[in-house]
C-alpha cells in the first residue's frame, strides 16, 4: 500500500514537472517580483535625489542673488582721498548703474531679492539727491550756463521718486514690477547721462577749482551725516 502510494506521489511530480509552462511562469513571477522592488527602489531613489537637487538649487540662487546685492551694495565706495564733487558723484553714478542692472535682469522668483536690492537703491539714491539738491545744484543755479540743466534735475529727481515708491507698494512677484523698475532703469539712466555731459562739465567751468573742493567737503560731510541717521 505504502509502496503505491509512493509510486502515485512519483508519477503526479513527473507528469507536473513535464505540464507545459509550469517552470517559465514561475521564472516569469520571479523576474516580475524582482523588476517590481527594483522600480520601485528607483522611484525611491530618483525622488531622493530630485528633492536634494531642487534644495540645493534654490539655496544657490538665494546665495548668488544675496552675495550679488551684497557686491554691489559695498562697490565703489568714496575714495577716502577724493575732494573733487563731480568724481564724488560720478562714483555713486556708477554705483546706481550697478544696482539697476542687478534688478533688470530678476524674475518674479526672485522676491527676497529684489526686496533687498531696492531698499539698496532708495537708500543710495536719497543720499544722493540730498546732496546734490542741498550742495551742487545751489552752487550752479546762480549761473545763467547752467539753470536750465539744474532745474531738470529737480524734476527728474522727483521722477525717480516717484516710481521708487510705486515700486515699494507693488508686490515684488506682480508682473508690473518688473516693467515699472526698466522705466525707473531708464529714467535714471538718462538724468546721469545728462548730468554728465552737460551740468558737470558746465560745473567745471563756472565754478573755480577752490569753490569745487569746498562743495566736496560739504558733500562728505553731508553724506556721513545722513548715513548715520539711516
Amino acid at each position: 500500500m505504502a509502496r503505491r502510494n509512493r509510486a502515485a506521489k512519483t508519477r503526479s511530480a513527473k507528469k507536473s514537472a513535464k505540464r507545459p509552462g509550469t517552470k517559465a511562469a514561475a521564472r516569469k513571477r520571479v523576474r516580475k517580483a524582482a523588476t517590481g522592488r527594483s522600480a520601485k527602489a528607483a522611484r525611491k531613489t530618483a525622488v531622493r535625489k530630485s528633492s536634494t537637487k531642487t534644495k540645493t538649487v534654490a539655496g544657490k540662487v538665494r546665495g548668488v542673488i544675496a552675495a550679488a546685492v551684497q557686491r554691489v551694495a559695498g562697490s565703489r565706495p568714496w575714495a577716502a582721498s577724493e575732494n573733487d564733487p563731480i568724481v564724488l558723484l560720478e562714483t555713486d553714478h556708477r554705483r546706481f548703474e550697478d544696482l539697476l542692472k542687478q534688478g533688470e535682469e530678476t524674475t518674479e522668483r526672485a522676491v527676497k531679492g529684489r526686496t533687498a536690492l531696492l531698499d539698496r537703491l532708495t537708500s543710495e539714491l536719497n543720499v544722493h539727491e540730498l546732496i546734490e539738491e542741498k550742495v551742487l545744484y545751489p552752487a550752479l543755479k546762480p549761473h545763467a550756463k547752467a539753470r536750465d540743466i539744474v532745474l531738470e534735475g529737480f524734476q527728474e529727481h522727483h521722477v525717480a521718486d516717484l516710481i521708487v515708491k510705486e515700486l515699494h507698494d507693488l508686490a515684488r512677484d506682480d508682473e508690473q514690477w518688473g516693467a515699472k523698475f526698466k522705466v525707473l532703469k531708464e529714467s535714471i539712466e538718462h538724468h546721469i547721462k545728462e548730468e554728465e555731459s552737460t551740468m558737470f562739465p558746465t560745473a567745471r567751468q563756472v565754478l573755480s577749482a577752490e569753490e569745487l573742493r569746498g562743495l566736496g567737503a560739504r558733500m562728505r560731510e553731508m553724506k556721513r551725516e545722513a548715513e548715520r541717521r539711516a
